[in-house]
């Protein structure tokens, strides 16, 4: 083989490693955060609606309060958990919703009741965060029916009306 093809190969094989390399970077980092939504991905999909300049404004539906957690993945899948007093979730044994969840702490995250019917998740420093609809909270945040909650991998619906 001439110099000229070795070092081409060298220089290919380096290539594949970086990519090889960028791509398990990606994986670990989608792990860990989980997926990106954009900001104006959201307002795009609120801002789609009916209406425009001109109309009357349409009295806004008061939306149902959360009244549960449906576990929706993870190893209490299919479990229903109402929304009473306060629930924490975690690896503990006295957590209310206990998970079995290498990624969860022991005491993950409280729901806990507001004013006017409201819930509000909050993390209790935990390592790997609580992500809300696939944001990463930092301070306890207002919970509607159909929000995602995830804890570790263990993924829950937010439920209202039950």
């Amino acid at each position: 083989m001439s110099e000229f093809l070795v070092t081409l190969l060298r220089i290919a094989y380096l290539a594949v490693l970086w990519i090889f390399i960028l791509l398990v970077t990606n994986v670990i980092r989608t792990d860990i955060y989980g997926h990106r939504v954009p900001r104006n991905a959201e307002a795009a999909a609120v801002g789609s609606g009916r209406g425009g300049k001109g109309r009357k404004a349409r009295r806004r539906e008061v939306a149902p309060a959360p009244t549960g957690l449906q576990v929706i993945s993870g190893s209490r899948a299919g479990t229903y958990v109402p929304l009473a007093n306060g629930v924490t979730v975690g690896r503990g044994n006295d957590c209310t919703l206990p998970i079995d969840d290498d990624y969860a702490s022991t005491r993950h995250a409280e729901f806990s009741p507001g004013i006017d019917g409201a819930w509000f998740v909050e993390d209790l420093a935990s390592t790997n965060g609580t992500h809300v609809n696939g944001e990463r909270i930092e301070n306890p945040t207002r919970l509607s029916v159909g929000d995602e909650v995830r804890i570790g991998r263990t993924v829950m619906t937010v439920t209202g009306g039950r």
